[in-house]
C-alpha cells in the first residue's frame, strides 16, 4: 500500500521550513545518493528564493507582483523536489529512516490479506427476451452495486433441470460474473424449461463464500 496524501505540505510557510529540511539532509548525502552537483545547485536556487519571497508575501510589504512570483518560485521548488525524489530518491538508494527524516511517505510492502467472503450475494432474476435472462447481484443488506472488499466476482451456479434439485451439487454449470448483471443465454430447445440458479462472492484467491438460496426462472 502507497500512501496517496502528498509528502509535500500545502502551506507556503510549512512548505518552506519543510523544504530547508529536504536541501540539508539531501546536499548532505549528494554523492552517496549519485545526485549531482547542478541538481544540488539548482535545488538550492530554488529553495532560497521560495524561502525569499514566501517570507516577502507573508509580510506588510505583500502585494500582487510579489504573490505571482512567490507562486512561480513555488511552482519550480517543487518541481526540483520531485523530480529528485522520483528519479534519484528511490529505496534501495535511501532507507526507511532516511525517507522520514526527508519527510517523505514510507512505502508499506507488507500486502494487505484478502479475506475468505463471508457474507453472501441477493439476486433478482430478469426476463430479457427470447432465451435470454438477466441475473443483476449484490452483496446482501446492500442497495448498491459495489462487491466486498477483495471479491473478484460472483460464482454464478445453475442448471437446466425438469425436477427442483436436491441441492447445489445439482448446479453443475457455472461462471464468473464481474459485473452485474449478468446475461444468459440458452439454446432453443431449453425455451420452456426451468433454471435454477444460486450464487456466492469469490475473492482474488479463488476462495468463495457461503452461497445464496436457489431461485428459478422459466426460459423464454
Amino acid at each position: 500500500m502507497v500512501h496517496t496524501r502528498d509528502y509535500l505540505p500545502r502551506r507556503d510557510a510549512e512548505l518552506a521550513v519543510w523544504s530547508e529540511n529536504f536541501f540539508a539532509i539531501v546536499s548532505a548525502n549528494a554523492v552517496a545518493w549519485d545526485i549531482l552537483p547542478k541538481e544540488i545547485s539548482a535545488l538550492e536556487t530554488a529553495t532560497d528564493n521560495f524561502k525569499n519571497l514566501q517570507a516577502q508575501a507573508d509580510s506588510p510589504a505583500k502585494n500582487k507582483i510579489i504573490v505571482e512570483q512567490k507562486n512561480e518560485a513555488k511552482k519550480i521548488l517543487e518541481e526540483n523536489i520531485r523530480g529528485l525524489v522520483n528519479y534519484r530518491l528511490r529505496n534501495p538508494i535511501i532507507t526507511n529512516d532516511q525517507r522520514i527524516a526527508l519527510g517523505l511517505h514510507v512505502r508499506d510492502t507488507t500486502p494487505t490479506p484478502i479475506p475468505v467472503p463471508t457474507t453472501r450475494p441477493e439476486f433478482d432474476i430478469e426476463v430479457l427476451d427470447f432465451r435470454r435472462l438477466s441475473v443483476s447481484f449484490h452483496d446482501m443488506g446492500s442497495s448498491g452495486k459495489a462487491k466486498p472488499y477483495g471479491v473478484n466476482g460472483a460464482v454464478i451456479l445453475y442448471a437446466v433441470l425438469d425436477i427442483p434439485p436436491k441441492n447445489v451439487n445439482d448446479l453443475t454449470r457455472s461462471v464468473l460474473a464481474t459485473r452485474t448483471p449478468h446475461v444468459f443465454e440458452f439454446a432453443e430447445e431449453e425455451r420452456g424449461r426451468t433454471v435454477y440458479f444460486a450464487i456466492c462472492w469469490q475473492n482474488e484467491k479463488g476462495e468463495r463464500g457461503p452461497l445464496s438460496e436457489i431461485e428459478n426462472a422459466v426460459i423464454p
